[in-house]
């Protein structure tokens, strides 16, 4: 399934933030404008109704009210809404005006100003509610003057005001995801040109990024791109200098099979003719020796190892190893056992550490005189296990055991002409895999020891 563009998942994760933000602020807009609106409305009320409190007198002991037109023409025009007002005593009678327009609750102190919303004659309606002392007719009152307004005009107020809002909103979420892609399309253009290079010289095995080129939250991947560059230029190497050791190590034997069998064939003597079988038998052997060492030192190759781990007993397949080994122990005589701890579990690859115990196994009969001593011994240590093969061989001259791993590499001394120089180096490298170590030394009493050593993780 193919995955979304980067470009296309960052923008999504801008906008969709921003969708209840702006369902937020726009409620909360909406609570503004209303209030903005109200506010500037109920200025004009609080005006219309000190303005009409200001004409209140009294002249000659009757009092007199002269509601001024400039009071109620102060409201917007250009709405139908409707102005109701009442003047009178607080909580008495009415002196002039709509005596039904309903009273505050409770009724404001005297010098104070009180609004409040209600409903009139099937309307919503906003009034303020004034009271102010008068002495009159002998007498101080607490005199009420309430002017009221429908609310058509202060909702379309509103309503304009939470409409530009909204549209603001609008326009700064389009600019927000306008200049964002272009950011982002910016920000991604390093790792554009990274594709673009992979996807150039992609053949090329010897290409490195410039880990510098891209941001500092890019550089972990690029550099882990060179890394894994690198291995893999180190792995085709190595593959290339197998291959050609392999063809090289082949055509010897498989040249000097073709030599045998042409002579044989030419033979006209049957004892020269059963000779020359047996030279071709021997020569196949050989051939054949090479070709399972070679296969096994592929198989023990990093591109070819990165197996998982399998749990397994060690000196159980050390003590298998050695019952492979018993008929060729026996036509030499030679005395080979197994000695160390009865379990030793570690994960690893059972294939490839059969391998190595049987080149171990292998070279200590080869190369131990008859009637000689061959053990394999497994033994626990502080970082995992120590496995040993001892013979009493001729061993290794101390000056030659660091070449011996070499591929290839066969001692000056050596009286086997079948061997080829690749058991050690299969063993080296199977250890290398599974994170050990592998070391040559004197053995007790002269011989060969190898050494391998393990950790228990395998």
């Amino acid at each position: 399934m193919m995955q979304p563009s980067l470009l296309r998942q960052l923008l999504v994760w801008i906008v969709l933030p921003l969708i209840p933000l702006m369902l937020i602020n726009g409620w909360l807009a909406s609570d503004n404008a209303r209030a903005s609106a109200d506010r500037a409305f109920d200025r004009t009320l609080q005006a219309s109704a000190r303005s009409i409190a200001e004409r209140i007198t009294v002249e000659g002991g009757e009092l007199v009210v002269d509601i001024p037109v400039a009071a109620l023409e102060m409201f917007d025009p250009n709405f139908q809404d409707r102005v109701f007002y009442r003047v009178g005593f607080a909580g008495a009678s009415t002196i002039t005006g709509y005596h039904d327009l309903p009273l505050p609750k409770p009724l404001p102190d005297i010098g104070e100003l009180s609004l409040y919303d209600t409903h009139y004659r099937g309307e919503a309606l906003r009034v303020v509610a004034y009271s102010f002392p008068l002495y009159y007719n002998g007498a101080h009152h607490q005199m009420l003057v309430q002017v009221g307004e429908t609310t058509s005009a202060r909702q379309a107020l509103a309503s304009r005001l939470q409409r530009n809002s909204l549209l603001q909103q609008l326009l700064l979420a389009a600019a927000v995801v306008l200049f964002a892609s272009i950011g982002i399309h910016q920000v991604l253009r390093p790792l554009r040109e990274v594709g673009r290079t992979l996807e150039e010289c992609g053949g090329d095995p010897a290409l490195r990024l410039d880990e510098s080129a891209v941001q500092s939250e890019l550089q972990p991947l690029a550099r882990a791109l060179n890394q894994t560059l690198e291995k893999l230029e180190e792995q085709l190497d190595a593959r290339q200098r197998f291959v050609a050791d392999a063809a090289h190590q082949l055509r010897t034997p498989l040249t000097l099979l073709k030599t045998q069998a042409e002579l044989t064939a030419r033979e006209a003597d049957d004892a020269r003719r059963d000779e020359g079988l047996a030279a071709l038998v021997q020569s196949t052997d050989q051939a054949i020796r090479l070709t399972n060492q070679l296969l096994a030192l592929s198989r023990a190759e990093p591109w070819q190892a990165q197996q998982p781990p399998t749990p397994l007993d060690l000196a159980r397949l050390a003590r298998e190893v050695c019952g492979d080994f018993v008929a060729a122990a026996l036509a030499k005589g030679i005395d080979l056992g197994y000695e160390g701890v009865e379990h030793a579990p570690l994960a690893g690859q059972p294939v490839l550490l059969r391998e190595l115990l049987s080149n171990l196994v292998d070279n200590a009969v080869r190369y131990s005189p008859a009637g000689g001593i061959v053990t394999l011994a497994v033994a626990a240590t502080d970082a995992g296990w120590r496995l040993s093969v001892q013979d009493n061989g001729p061993g290794i001259p101390l000056a030659e055991r660091h070449r011996v791993f070499e591929r290839f590499y066969r001692g000056a001394d050596t009286s086997d002409s079948h061997g080829c120089g690749l058991g050690l180096a299969i063993v080296a490298e199977i250890a290398r895999v599974h994170g050990g170590s592998v070391s040559l030394a004197d053995a007790p009493g002269g011989g060969l020891m190898a050494a391998l050593a393990l950790p228990a993780s395998g």
